[in-house]
């Protein structure tokens, strides 16, 4: 997804006072060195399987997922007593790893797999991790083949990021969508992709997403979001294999249902926006709870004015039901290849998007080839960030303040937010540079 505005209807505030990166080599966002760089993902073996994951799905569910190439499932260790796993779905020539779950009982206190102790989730999540828009792109555009540097850890940053995040020790990760971009035959004389994986297959899932994923998989429970790239024409089959919380659906599905997940005292509406026409009818079943603060997760950014270049129907709104003061407390998102934080003048709840975390980024439309700033329009404002990382919320008190960073691909603090909220109290976020 491309953000498109015209040059002259822009309104930048990038102040030396603000701390504005550049793309020189003393700017923080660019010291990355190419010498402690993981390896290129078609150098590294290609039979590697990444370790199991937890993640979460409808009505409560923790879920335990492996991938093995065995012809049958383990069991898992859970509070001293066996729990055998089961076969996702049937291997297939493209799909050809067996994918194994086992949802574990409510109020498990350890599970472990092979003598691997499994992180499971937190009552209260102390740190969330968020990130998006992970995969390589390799894709067909206006008949060309757009090719980004697969082959180059600093053009393509996702097992970077993937490393530097899992350091953080998130007790929540929660991926906004978007993990395959590999979707056309790499050109024969082109260096950047030479040894990709194509299409909706296990090999290309393995580059893209779970080689690189390794460290940060089983370094805490996720929330898997469902992005346009996971669309049955692209890599839905491999979505509803591999990641989707629910039992396999058998064939893939254009859209699925929103559910919520209690995060502490948040509930978190999980929303399928792979068909963009799916928001707005998701956004109409959720069910506000009474007691919580809901935030809602999907891939599509909905509330900044003209962020989605794909709309098949109406832009979505928030529902009468959603727009009550301190019903929801934030929209997570990605879609959009950078990382922006938007506030709105209308009372909108802030719109997070959290979407540099290894794909083509978009093209910077600030001044002096800056890479952060802020960009005033109508209506709202975003803090921007055009190059490669994630966000991070942290619980800073019980009566609804985050501390909310976007970190660089090594880690260093860009920006640092406050963002408070409350139940019947319009959310608040203030946003300055890192010192």
């Amino acid at each position: 997804m491309i953000l498109t505005r015209a040059a002259a209807a822009l309104s930048l505030c990038v102040p030396a006072s603000f701390g504005c990166r550049t793309t020189g080599s003393d700017a923080k966002s660019n010291s990355f060195d190419n010498s402690s760089a993981p390896e290129s993902i078609q150098q590294q073996t290609a039979n590697a399987l990444p370790p199991p994951w937890v993640q979460l799905g409808p009505e409560g569910a923790v879920l335990v997922k492996v991938l093995t190439t065995a012809s049958t499932c383990p069991s898992l260790s859970v509070d001293a007593a066996t729990l055998a796993m089961t076969p996702r779905s049937t291997p297939t020539a493209d799909f050809s790893v067996l994918v194994c779950q086992a949802t574990l009982p409510a109020g498990t206190k350890s599970a472990s797999l092979n003598g691997a102790n499994l992180t499971l989730p937190q009552a209260n999540p102390h740190k969330i991790l968020v990130v998006g828009d992970t995969g390589c792109e390799i894709k067909e555009d206006k008949g060309k083949v757009k090719v980004q540097n697969c082959n180059n850890p600093k053009k393509w940053a996702w097992a970077q990021v993937a490393a530097t995040a899992a350091a953080e020790h998130p007790d929540l990760i929660i991926h906004v969508g978007d993990y395959h971009y590999r979707e056309v035959a790499c050109p024969d004389d082109d260096p950047k992709c030479s040894g990709a994986a194509v299409g909706d297959q296990w090999a290309s899932w393995q580059q893209d997403f779970f080689t690189p994923a390794a460290p940060l998989l089983s370094a805490a429970p996720w929330i898997f979001i469902r992005g346009n790239h996971e669309l049955c024409t692209r890599a839905g089959k491999g979505w509803f294999y591999f990641l989707d919380p629910r039992p396999h659906p058998g064939a893939c599905r254009e859209d699925t249902l929103p559910y919520q997940v209690a995060v502490g005292n948040h509930s978190v509406a999980v929303i399928d926006s792979a068909n963009d026409a799916n928001v707005k009818a998701s956004l109409n079943k959720i069910a506000p709870p009474t007691d919580a603060i809901l935030w809602l997760a999907l891939h599509r950014p909905f509330l900044t004015p003209g962020i989605d270049d794909e709309p098949t129907g109406s832009i979505p709104t928030l529902p009468t039901a959603l727009q009550a003061s301190g019903k929801v407390g934030a929209v997570i998102a990605g879609h959009s290849h950078l990382l922006s934080l938007n506030t709105f003048t209308n009372g909108a709840p802030p719109e997070l998007i959290s979407g540099n975390g290894g794909t083509t980024l978009e093209k910077s439309h600030l001044i002096n080839e800056a890479v952060s700033g802020v960009l005033t329009e109508p209506g709202y404002s975003a803090t921007q960030y055009y190059d490669y990382g994630y966000l991070t919320f942290e619980q800073t008190s019980q009566t609804g303040e985050w501390s909310v960073v976007a970190h660089d691909r090594s880690s260093a603090p860009i920006f640092q937010c406050t963002l408070q909220e409350g139940l019947g109290v319009s959310t608040r976020l203030d946003c300055k540079a890192a010192p």
